[in-house]
């Protein structure tokens, strides 16, 4: 491939970390209605009446952009990947981080479908159905978050060890990125609060998680970008160079 056309490329997927950030912050969160999300005390009955029903076309509109826009996240994780594996003799930071990028992608599709049906089938499905999968949406969404908390380790390891200069990012983004993805860490106890800072509605995910995670993933971006634009070795290696390389002077 031409190396002008490869460097384009590289660039938009770095711009679609920034880019999901504000079209699915959009989407999820306002057509959503999930600022807050509807409190987890409801009965069936009351979420579909003060949720579903109330906002049920901004919600089904809302669920099913945030299922497209979601591969943004994807595609950003992708590049953050080729960075990130130029700099390591071997890639296993990098394909970590691959790993939980893709994974993470995907729960932020899936997850908002399951919405999306619950919003469509608001007044046609018993609403102790639509409570049961409105659960197990939200317990997927952040109930999962580990695989984003070892995508992001796998970033700030490499960010603070990494001795190329200039860097990839500034390291006090990726400490950022490390606070965004242990303060994931309480949502392991979900199930048990349906009130207070560490609910599904609570402060904690919305004003520390979710918002950290955001500015995390957006303003890597643009550091990615003048990554990218700085004369390097312009092929990435393959696998299995990557990991037939010498090592401590034995392969």
């Amino acid at each position: 491939m031409d190396k002008s056309l490869s460097s384009k490329i590289q660039i938009w997927a770095a711009w679609c970390g920034p880019a999901f950030v504000v079209l699915y912050g959009l989407a999820w969160v306002v057509l959503g209605h999930n600022y807050p999300p509807p409190n987890p005390s409801f009965t069936a009955q009351e979420l579909v009446d003060n949720y579903y029903l109330k906002y049920q076309d901004s919600i089904l509109l809302g669920q099913s952009l945030s299922t497209a826009f979601g591969i943004l996240y994807l595609v950003w994780a992708v590049q953050v990947t080729v960075q990130m594996w130029r700099r390591e003799p071997v890639p296993i930071l990098s394909l970590i981080q691959l790993c939980g990028g893709l994974l993470t992608g995907w729960v932020l599709m899936f997850v908002p479908a399951m919405w999306a049906w619950c919003a469509e089938n608001a007044a046609i499905a018993p609403a102790e159905t639509i409570k049961m999968v409105h659960f197990i949406g939200w317990y997927f969404f952040d109930m999962t978050y580990w695989i984003t908390t070892i995508e992001v380790l796998a970033i700030f390891i490499l960010v603070m060890k990494d001795k190329t200069k200039p860097g990839f990012v500034p390291k006090w983004v990726a400490a950022i990125a490390l606070f965004s993805g242990l303060s994931f860490l309480p949502l392991t106890f979900l199930p048990y609060f349906k009130t207070g800072p560490l609910a599904l509605n609570g402060y904690w995910s919305f004003h520390v998680a979710f918002i950290s995670y955001g500015l995390f993933t957006f303003l890597f971006g643009p550091y990615m970008v003048k990554d990218i634009k700085r004369v390097r070795v312009a092929a990435t290696p393959g696998v299995a160079q990557a990991i037939s390389r010498k090592q401590g002077g034995q392969r």
